[in-house]
């Protein structure tokens, strides 16, 4: 975040870090294409002025 005195503050990046549960057996590289995919067409990541990094966390469920 950047700081102006005569505008005030603005992001200049946002990473998210999402936990996606999969089943065991399910496709953990396809899971992650899908969600590369998914951010690729996001309307809000599409629409601010700064970039937006996603990391997410692909688990299976117990």
């Amino acid at each position: 975040m950047v700081e102006d005195p005569e505008r005030g503050g603005a992001f200049t990046l946002v990473t998210l870090r999402p936990e996606v549960t999969i089943r065991a057996g399910d496709d953990a590289a396809m899971a992650a294409e899908l969600h590369d995919r998914a951010h690729h067409f996001c309307f809000i990541a599409n629409s601010v002025n700064f970039p937006i990094r996603c990391e997410p966390r692909i688990v299976y469920a117990q």
